[in-house]
């Protein structure tokens, strides 16, 4: 098999930063594990055998999980051919050189394409059947990617019940938008006590509507706004200060401190 590249400018890349720690190394060992037309067997057991074959503590569930997060983010595509799944990289040509003549693997075009479903529940999928009931199975099933463990709610953990009256939606690459709701708010508000948090959404519709290519996934989209809001907090925060002031140059919860405490 012949050496694989990986640049730079990997480090800086926005989609690959919204990926976990270990979904980031599932996706350099797909590298360095796909044909030279950037082709896989994508069935679990295979891909887990090649890609960790050290890890015995590695589960087929964790590794599935990961693989339909590189779906979900462009990384990896997966397509179907004969009943059978596979998967290549789509942005192998740029990258990687191709030497071999003939791939191991059949091309996409003449397979299905996988579509995969992120909308399934971490909690249901713990709650399906064990290990030794899913040996039997076709880990993919149909053109909609289906998980082993069957299950039908929403995949990404801590997800919010949709609000009728969310404060803003930010557009996401798939042409929907993920609606923010007046409790997210709160909760950011107490983790971001120095910041705005409602005028930095509001920024960040901006800068999402006017950088389409860089629009966040459904997965990612939390962990771009906690990030925006921290680098907001360490930069000195947005929020006004509080009008209702002391001679002393304190606000009121502080001057009120004080004077409980006085003559403590």
């Amino acid at each position: 098999m012949s050496n694989r590249i990986l640049k730079q400018s990997i480090c800086t890349s926005d989609t690959v930063d919204e990926l976990s720690w270990f979904e980031e190394v599932v996706f350099y060992r797909l590298i360095v594990n796909c044909d030279d037309y950037g082709r896989m067997d994508a069935r679990l057991r295979i891909l887990k055998s090649a890609l960790f074959p050290l890890k015995e503590r590695l589960t087929v569930k964790e590794l599935e999980r990961a693989l339909y997060r590189l779906a979900d983010a462009g990384c990896v595509k997966l397509y179907k051919v004969g009943g059978k799944p596979y998967l290549y990289l789509p942005t192998w040509e740029v990258h990687q050189t191709i030497r071999a003549q003939k791939s191991r693997y059949p091309a996409p075009e003449s397979g299905t394409e996988i579509k995969v479903d992120m909308n399934e529940s971490e909690n249901k999928r713990n709650q399906m059947i064990a290990d030794e009931c899913r040996c039997s199975r076709n880990p993919i099933q149909s053109n909609t990617i289906q998980s082993e463990y069957e299950s039908e709610s929403n995949f990404m953990p801590g997800a919010e019940t949709p609000d009728s009256n969310p404060f803003i939606k930010l557009p996401l690459n798939n042409k929907i938008e993920f609606a923010v709701s007046e409790k997210m708010i709160l909760e950011w508000a107490e983790l971001y006590q120095a910041v705005d948090i409602k005028q930095e959404l509001r920024k960040m519709k901006g800068w999402l509507d006017s950088n389409p290519s860089k629009k966040k996934t459904k997965s990612g989209i939390k962990r771009f706004i906690t990030n925006w809001l921290s680098r907001a907090q360490d930069s000195g925060g947005s929020r006004k200060e509080i009008s209702d002031q002391t001679s002393f140059g304190h606000d009121l919860d502080e001057y009120k401190s004080l004077v409980n405490n006085f003559g403590d």
